[in-house]
């Protein structure tokens, strides 16, 4: 069954990686008056010139949580944007799905190393694009294993964003920020998204994968969701006010914990239909399971 999924998987980047060159898209201003300070004061030591939004991470309950344990699986049940996604990708059947990057300093953004945590999801609010994971996806130290913190123990994870047929951009997304300290994470800046801005549904989900569908089940020790900041004090996101569902629904307002430097336009990620699924099953069986990602 593992096998299974990370053929599937494998197929979802293998898609993306194939997808044919499009014209550069308009960058989409990020509101400058929705960005706010960490309530801790927390400064990142880093700047993102290609983060574009916020992320809030939200937990089984559907209610925004800002720290856990890196054992849990997954790692997270699904990740808001607060910006917009481009009309050209709503167009074309968007897509999004979550990476996560090691922060290395003296190195720009763009050259770090990170992971696909997850496959492509399907979302309902072009407003709020989502990433939603499945009882099947990884924990968080699928990354920390392979890209320990090495960088004040940080992690940037990026909500990629795209549509079928459409080439990878790497120059907007939305991000948050976490911290790892020994088996705990912490959030240190992301938004005030409503995690019931509107629907999404993993592509494991829709193909059908083994365990891929339903809710996980809560661990004994797991760190409560759904709260409003973590026992040690760290920075998180606040439950946001739920905007409407559907397609071009209004979601809620967005206001970061800790600001980057910004700049536009979201990313493309999906799968390419049965014919890269056989491919990937011919040629991709080893490919997903450790794969490492470096943008340049």
């Amino acid at each position: 069954m593992k096998l299974a999924r990370v053929l599937v998987t494998a197929a979802a980047v293998c898609a993306a990686a194939a997808m044919p060159a499009q014209a550069a898209l308009a960058a989409p201003q990020h509101d400058a008056s929705a960005q706010g300070r960490s309530q801790a004061g927390f400064k990142l030591p880093y700047t993102d010139p290609n983060q574009d939004g916020w992320l809030t991470l939200c937990g089984v309950n559907l209610k925004p949580i800002t720290h856990g344990l890196i054992t849990t699986k997954p790692f997270v049940w699904r990740v808001v944007s607060s910006a917009p996604a481009p009309k050209v990708y709503w167009d074309h059947g968007a897509k999004a799905v979550m990476y996560i990057y090691q922060p290395r300093e003296q190195t720009p953004a763009g050259a770090w190393s990170g992971s696909i945590m997850a496959t492509p999801s399907l979302y309902s609010n072009r407003l709020h694009p989502m990433a939603q994971f499945t009882p099947i996806d990884e924990p968080l130290t699928y990354m920390t294993m392979d890209f320990p913190p090495i960088y004040d123990h940080l992690y940037e994870i990026r909500l990629y964003e795209g549509a079928p047929g459409m080439s990878e951009d790497v120059l907007g997304y939305p991000a948050a920020d976490i911290q790892v300290i020994g088996n705990t994470w912490r959030l240190v800046a992301g938004g005030h998204a409503s995690c019931t801005s509107g629907k999404a549904v993993s592509e494991e989900a829709i193909t059908g994968m083994p365990g891929a569908r339903g809710t996980p089940k809560p661990k004994a020790g797991a760190a409560e969701e759904g709260t409003s900041s973590p026992s040690a004090g760290a920075n998180g996101s606040s439950t946001g006010t739920s905007g409407g569902s559907g397609t071009g629904g209004t979601g809620s307002t967005d206001a970061a914990d800790v600001s980057h430097t910004s700049s536009a336009a979201p990313i493309a990620a999906g799968l390419g239909g049965v014919a890269v699924l056989i491919l990937a099953l011919l040629a991709s069986a080893v490919f997903w399971r450790r794969r490492r990602r470096t943008t340049g």
